[in-house]
């Protein structure tokens, strides 16, 4: 047996383990991933690597994606099982961004490792009504200062999905009608709620809005309030 089919033998063999021992994140990584919210449209992940960690390896699904970040970090290593160039180095990112990914993959299965001294917290949020195939969702959005008097910015929009910015100052609320379009709110920021109340808005925190059912966000902390809104255009 020569060097090269020595290789590809081991690369099978590596791959094939990995895929039936690979499983649910939750379920394989119970420390790292929570179930934060699932219904027949989208899933939620509240995912934590803690400083200088590894994560063992792990499914996930073919799903179009947004990661919303929560908190600053430095770059996250993931090894792929089965691939030619097994390792993709998530870059560092700012609490208040996020990236929309088509991702697409015939084989989401990888081990990760966060090498820094920053923990990273962030939100998978994986659209499971989106076609994998004909998926047109793509894009890093780094977090914005709205200017004064602007409280929204529509950051991507197409025709499967709309992601707005939102901020609620303090003692100020924000009321979104029905549409027949169902949402989800990922709380980014949120203030400290007042002596003696209990706080109604945390970061990282989702909220599901069934199509046709109003919402009001009401401020009652010292500090605005900033989310993103995911609109799915079913």
């Amino acid at each position: 047996m020569n060097r090269r089919t020595t290789l590809i033998t081991i690369s099978f063999v590596f791959a094939s383990v990995a895929a039936a021992v690979a499983q649910d994140p939750v379920k394989a990584a119970p420390q790292s991933y929570k179930l934060q919210f699932e219904n027949d449209l989208v899933k939620v992940l509240r995912v934590h690597y803690a400083a200088r960690s590894k994560v063992p390896i792990h499914d996930h699904s073919r799903s179009p994606a947004a990661y919303v970040y929560l908190s600053d970090s430095g770059p996250i290593n993931f090894k792929h099982a089965g691939w030619e160039h097994p390792v993709l180095t998530r870059p560092a990112v700012k609490a208040g961004s996020f990236r929309l990914s088509p991702t697409r993959f015939d084989n989401e299965t990888h081990e990760a490792e966060n090498p820094g001294d920053l923990a990273s917290s962030f939100l998978r949020i994986e659209f499971k009504y989106l076609p994998v195939a004909k998926t047109r969702v793509l894009g890093r959005f780094p977090r914005e200062q709205l200017t004064a008097g602007t409280l929204s910015k529509v950051h991507f929009d197409n025709e499967q999905v709309r992601v707005t910015r939102h901020v609620v100052p303090s003692g100020r609320e924000l009321k979104f009608p029905g549409t027949p379009e169902p949402a989800l709110l990922a709380i980014l920021f949120a203030g400290a709620p007042t002596e003696g109340r209990k706080a109604e808005y945390e970061p990282g925190q989702t909220i599901w809005i069934d199509s046709g059912k109003e919402r009001t966000i009401r401020n009652d902390t010292g500090a605005a309030i900033e989310f993103l809104k995911f609109d799915l255009k079913k």
